[in-house]
């Protein structure tokens, strides 16, 4: 049987796995946005062509813009 305190802390590696899969996979998701813009020509053609506004579409290019510059 484990303590309370050792279900927390394995509570908490795991959110912080969670939370650096998530983080890894938005900036993966924004960068497949980015290609989609170069093939497409446009933020608004991909949005059309996913099914979402071409807000969504910047806001995740310059959410990892921010944080990669490169």
């Amino acid at each position: 049987m484990t303590t309370w305190k050792e279900r927390h802390d394995d509570a908490v590696a795991r959110q912080e796995q969670a939370m650096r899969a998530y983080v890894a996979a938005t900036a993966d998701r924004a960068r497949a946005l980015q290609e989609g813009e170069a093939e497409l020509g446009s933020q608004a053609a991909v949005g059309r062509e996913l099914g979402v506004t071409r807000a969504i579409v910047n806001r995740a290019i310059k959410a990892l813009d921010k944080k990669d510059p490169s």
